[in-house]
């Protein structure tokens, strides 16, 4: 049961997400929107990691190990994009007709759990690698900040 509650809050969320996407980009170049979005995530990415390092108390070395972590979960994560964009035109596709074809949709979501389990293994994998690095202190801390955020 839980399963299935998962499965139609994710589809309601993707169906969300492209039916409100605005239309504003319609006449944009996408390669030049996705270099600007790839440098600002880039730029917020080494801002988390630049305040996280001050707040942790992070040594030269940890943060070396961070960079690489997450290097090679970007590069593990490139290679699922293909299947990742053909899934979103696809759902694409199924949005724009003029009903929902609620079986088509299911079959097409399960059909991409294979791709959906293995960014969420990069993701698991990356996380943990990175508290690793960690020292004990440094965990606890962590935690402590994460409780924090959750909290508001």
């Amino acid at each position: 049961m839980k399963n299935v509650l998962k499965n139609i809050a994710i589809a309601t969320s993707l169906c969300s997400a492209l039916v409100l996407t605005p239309v504003s980009f319609a006449g944009n170049d996408s390669s030049t929107h996705q270099a600007g979005h790839d440098k600002n995530h880039q730029q917020m990415s080494e801002k988390k990691l630049a305040k996280l390092s001050k707040k942790l108390g992070l040594s030269e070395s940890q943060l070396v190990e961070f960079k690489a972590l997450k290097s090679e979960a970007k590069i593990d994560m490139q290679a699922l994009k293909p299947a990742m964009l053909a899934f979103r035109e696809q759902v694409k596709t199924l949005m724009s007709a003029e009903s929902l074809d609620e079986q088509a949709f299911s079959q097409l979501q399960a059909s991409n759990q294979d791709v959906f389990a293995a960014m969420a293994l990069i993701k698991a994998k990356s996380k943990f690698a990175m508290k690793s690095i960690l020292t004990k202190e440094q965990r606890e801390k962590f935690r402590t900040m994460k409780n924090k955020r959750s909290q508001r």
